[in-house]
């Protein structure tokens, strides 16, 4: 038998990168998968995302700006960003100039979150938008129009125009700068995810949003979850509509990575864009679980940066949904709520293959009344049964945590 190489040097140790952001832990574990080393920063830390990374919590009064002192305590190595980043164009240029950026430079956000610049681009393809205001003055208060902020992610500010605006939530909100006013656009939203690099914007997931959801503790028009439509599965004039907004995208801004655009499909099939979220986005997370892949090893390889692992992109079949829920009042995570979470996790886990329950907040921490809580999974056969698996899980984590816990009300 041959003797042992004592001296034989260590394997090399993965790559660094930075995840920055609202919540990364989606992202960490897509690009843990493709074999990342990963640290992340956002308003969290989730139990989860510990799990995986090396993770700091910024404070809500700090954010997004204390994302770069949190970003220097990392090594040297690439970084992305998640939401809501796409509104600090800046901060992602600064943030650039001390490490390497995987993902869009901040003349490319301030071009594609322009209503007026994406409108633009859109038109001569035939593509529609909603007619966009810079002010209120004559049009009708009769909810036929909304009123949105520039500088807003996941819904967060967005109300029906009825001739007085909406106060801001918080001083930072007030500051945060301008607003438009769009004509309120008839359907049901959906979402489409693109790897954009030079030579093409590649669709790869398509989903129907779940907006205003009421029962979770949502306000009407705040991003409260996804379910899940294979591309391959859309009606070829939608999914030839989605191609075409992702050419025109690619070629009018200079898009790279993983991007997300959100859209109204009308009653008769028509997309009608919204926005572009020039960065990965909440529901890219179920592709990952339906294909079995990590979609962040190719938006980093997109951006330059080929990964040291490839996922074995085996799916799990099925319809995969997403539900973010909010806290009913404002809740303290005790040991006995984190205990309850876990089970829960567990037992609907082992049914399902993947994790069931997401975005843990940490014991001791106070979840403020209407604020994220946790996010949760179901599978089914069909939209309608994984959307009818979801409100069944919602509810039992309700009643369970009613049971333990008295939420105080704000």
């Amino acid at each position: 038998m041959p003797a042992t190489d004592t001296h034989a040097p260590p394997p090399p140790s993965p790559p660094g990168l930075v995840v920055l952001g609202a919540s990364v832990r989606a992202w960490a574990a897509s690009a843990r998968r493709a074999g990342w080393l990963v640290r992340g920063a956002d308003l969290f830390a989730d139990r989860d995302l510990v799990a995986i990374a090396e993770a700091v919590a910024v404070p809500p009064e700090d954010y997004p700006e204390g994302l770069a002192a949190a970003a220097a305590r990392f090594p040297p190595g690439p970084w992305c960003y998640c939401g809501a980043l796409e509104n600090a164009p800046d901060l992602v240029d600064a943030l650039s100039v001390e490490r390497p950026l995987a993902g869009c430079p901040g003349g490319v956000l301030r071009r594609v979150r322009s209503p007026r610049h994406l409108a633009e681009a859109l038109r001569p393809a035939g593509i529609g938008s909603p007619e966009t205001r810079e002010d209120p003055l004559g049009l009708p208060t009769d909810g036929s129009w909304l009123v949105k902020p520039l500088r807003s992610a996941a819904g967060r500010g967005i109300a029906p125009w009825l001739g007085v605006a909406k106060p801001a939530a918080t001083a930072r909100d007030a500051l945060s700068g301008a607003r438009v006013w769009q004509a309120r656009v008839a359907g049901v939203p959906v979402s489409a995810s693109f790897i954009v690099d030079t030579g093409e914007a590649r669709l790869v997931g398509t989903t129907e949003q779940l907006v205003g959801v009421r029962s979770w503790h949502a306000s009407p028009f705040a991003y409260c979850g996804s379910l899940d439509v294979a591309p391959d599965r859309l009606a070829d004039s939608l999914r030839a509509q989605w191609t075409a907004i992702g050419d025109v995208l690619r070629q009018a801004f200079g898009l790279v990575g993983a991007i997300g655009v959100d859209a109204m499909r009308s009653p008769e099939g028509r997309l009608v864009v919204l926005e572009v979220n020039p960065r990965p986005t909440a529901s890219m997370e179920l592709v990952d679980r339906r294909t079995g892949g990590a979609l962040a090893r190719d938006h980093l390889e997109a951006c330059g940066w080929p990964s040291p692992a490839h996922a074995p992109d085996r799916g799990t079949g099925g319809t995969w949904a997403k539900a973010v829920l909010r806290a009913w009042g404002s809740l303290e995570t005790s040991p006995r709520v984190t205990d309850v979470l876990d089970a829960l996790s567990e037992a609907w886990t082992a049914t399902d293959g993947l994790a069931a329950l997401a975005d843990l907040p940490r014991t001791g921490t106070d979840v403020p009344a209407g604020a994220p809580l946790l996010t949760l999974f179901a599978v089914g056969d069909g939209p309608e049964d994984a959307r009818r698996r979801l409100a069944l899980r919602a509810a039992a984590v309700e009643t369970a945590l009613a049971r333990i816990a008295s939420p105080r009300r704000a």
